[in-house]
């Protein structure tokens, strides 16, 4: 059986704060980095196994990130539904994580 997978799209400026962190607090059989050196918006794509764990953890390291000032815009995207989603809780990124193919970009 194959697992629900989630994917954050993480700017360059982003990924320049978060990468590690996320690498590190992450399983890495949890974990695909993928690295687009030439767009800046789209710097990195990470598919990541959907789990609580994983979805919990990650939004803590968003809303920590966003209070530093390094995380400006948090979009969310299901399907066709696309949202700006700057000022989400923790708990409503965590919600938002824990949907079948969900997307969540950070810039």
């Amino acid at each position: 059986m194959k697992s629900k997978r989630l994917t954050l799209v993480l700017s360059q400026a982003v990924s320049r704060v978060m990468l590690d962190d996320i690498r590190a607090i992450l399983p890495p059989e949890a974990l695909n980095v993928f690295i687009n050196g030439l767009d800046d918006r789209h710097y990195a794509t990470l598919d990541c196994v959907q789990s609580e764990e994983n979805c919990a953890l990650l939004a803590s390291a968003i809303v920590v990130w966003r209070q530093l000032g390094h995380v400006h815009a948090i979009r969310y995207q299901k399907g066709e539904h696309l949202r700006q989603v700057d000022d989400a809780t923790q708990f409503q990124l965590f919600s938002m994580m824990k949907t079948h193919r969900a997307i969540v970009q950070l810039a």
